[in-house]
């Protein structure tokens, strides 16, 4: 195990003590409560308001440096309920080992950070079914797991793969109850709540948006 150095380019200090499933996913410990709002990571240290979870649904490049000085945001990360673990693209036209690599890092932050102190709900982002062998792997079973729908189900092709792999990851980890950021279409989502899977959602940022712009909260 390296020192944090220079040439530590894959800081793997991030994962010293973790426990690893297929594919050396550090497994991520799953908060045993909930969060009541969300806030994403880009407006983190400009609020303050430290209620919310902060979650990382939006361009990786609006969240990469968390990854690349860590311990610079750890203070501020820790003054708020939690998080939802990181959510570097798994998308079905990245090449294969660049999708298992966002899914390591997505976990091995998760994981530092829950090392610190910070509860963590972990994140579950698939693509096509390739990324069923490793996409579902580090996250405990008969728990609490979140989704993000938001640029997910608008296109058709975009909202196969979300649909198609939803009950992959339904049977794969059981979970309870499941975190929505984003809409949750009863035609996607309607299966699970009468299967007795509580679904928990919040509204993403451009929906609320919107609905602020109409006067109505979200």
């Amino acid at each position: 195990m390296k020192d944090k150095s220079r040439d530590d380019i894959e800081k793997s200090w991030l994962v010293r003590g973790a426990r690893y499933d297929k594919y050396d996913i550090p497994f991520i410990e799953t908060a045993t409560h909930m969060p009541t709002s969300l806030l994403p990571f880009s407006k983190s240290n400009s609020t303050t308001d430290f209620s919310p979870w902060v979650h990382f649904y939006e361009q990786d490049y609006k969240f990469a440096r968390l990854l690349n000085q860590p311990e610079r945001y750890l203070a501020r990360l820790k003054r708020f309920g939690g998080i939802i673990s990181p959510d570097f693209s798994i998308c079905p036209d990245y090449p294969w080992p660049l999708q298992i690599k966002n899914k390591y890092f997505n976990h091995a932050l998760a994981y530092w950070l829950s090392t610190q102190g910070i509860p963590v709900i972990p994140n579950v982002r698939w693509g096509d079914e390739h990324s069923y062998d490793f996409c579902f792997n580090g996250i405990e079973k008969n728990s609490v797991v979140a989704v993000g729908t938001h640029g997910q189900l608008q296109r058709t092709d975009n909202k196969k793969v979300f649909s198609d792999g939803l009950p992959v990851m339904v049977a794969a980890l059981s979970p309870h109850t499941i975190i929505v950021y984003g809409k949750e279409p009863d035609d996607v989502f309607g299966r699970y709540k009468k299967a007795g899977i509580r679904i928990v959602r919040f509204s993403s940022a451009t929906e609320q948006y919107y609905l602020s712009r109409k006067g109505v909260v979200a």
